[in-house]
């Protein structure tokens, strides 16, 4: 795997939308705060520009992510959000391109459509993380946690490549499922962007990996639906490790019938006897305690230390 080169005060970050419409106040929000902290933000024009539901048009947001993998000053990629969209550019992008111009680039949600396919196309190492318009851009500004290892990783900060399962206390702690120790490279994201790829070339490779899933808005059954597909595809077949983040429902979500399966029920059919380690409730994805992973780097789920530790940084200094 590539891994780009951390990330400096001074350097420069580039804003880009290559899902859906992004929300002034909150972009404008995340870069004030990023300009005092030290950085230059580049911001296209028509960075705000709006086609349906999305960014702009297809050929648009895969241009503008393509112009700035190819810009020899940006140093970080920040998409503004996900939203929808980022499944509709990847047959436009450039891997060999982005492999020959390795940078940091971040978010979460529908931008695991992204992620999963620059991890496999182009051999980069990315970075499941807050973004400015869930995160940098709120009100409140980054959880506090989340935003010590979101600048850790970002600039390569040895120290905080473990993650302790107790992060949050006992209320929201990891919970192991399955124990055990296992390795492998970090993979995944949300899971409905993981399941849009399945039968194209931009599949998810989950052989030997730790795979992380989470994902927001979504009943049991549809949690079902996702998984059994996996499943089926035996994509759950040879995989190192699961690690579970939060399966949560939106409030307007309509209740579940009586009798129906929970959640949680849900996820002990699929990963209660698992013969490799499996652990839930990790935090990361659609919580505001958005611990960042590095996709593409090996770690290690030890449920008896109770963390997960990185086994390399994900990025090179550049003096190396």
């Amino acid at each position: 795997m590539i891994k780009p080169q951390a990330l400096n005060i001074g350097d420069t970050i580039a804003f880009c939308a290559p899902a859906a419409p992004l929300d002034t106040t909150r972009i404008i929000l995340a870069k004030k705060r990023l300009t005092e902290m030290g950085f230059y933000v580049l911001q296209p024009v028509s960075l705000f520009r709006r086609w349906g539901y999305l960014a702009g048009s297809d050929v648009q947001r895969a241009e503008e992510l393509m112009a700035f993998f190819q810009d020899r000053t940006v140093k970080a990629i920040f998409p503004g959000t996900g939203g929808y969209g980022t499944t509709r550019i990847l047959d436009l992008l450039d891997y060999a391109i982005i492999r020959s111009n390795p940078k940091i680039f971040i978010g979460f949600s529908d931008i695991t459509g992204v992620h999963i396919a620059l991890n496999q196309m182009a051999d980069l190492v990315t970075f499941h993380t807050p973004n400015p318009m869930y995160g940098l851009g709120s009100d409140e500004g980054l959880e506090p946690t989340a935003e010590t290892y979101f600048w850790s990783l970002l600039s390569g900060d040895e120290k905080m490549y473990q993650i302790p399962f107790n992060l949050y206390g006992d209320s929201l702690g990891v919970e192991v499922m399955v124990p055990g120790k296992a390795q492998g490279c970090l993979a995944g994201g949300n899971l409905s962007l993981i399941c849009a790829a399945m039968g194209s070339p931009y599949e998810i490779q989950t052989n030997g990996k730790l795979l992380f899933m989470e994902d927001i808005g979504e009943a049991p059954y549809r949690i079902d639906r996702y998984l059994r597909e996996l499943k089926l595809a035996g994509k759950l077949d040879r995989v190192a490790g699961v690690i579970l983040g939060r399966f949560t429902r939106r409030k307007e979500e309509p209740p579940d019938n009586p009798g129906d399966f929970t959640m949680e029920e849900v996820l002990e059919q699929y990963f209660k006897n698992f013969n490799v380690p499996v652990v839930k409730n990790f935090p990361a994805g659609h919580v505001r305690t958005n611990i960042s992973l590095p996709l593409g780097v090996p770690a290690e789920l030890d449920t008896e230390q109770g963390v997960l530790r990185l086994l390399e940084s994900p990025t090179v200094n550049r003096d190396r």
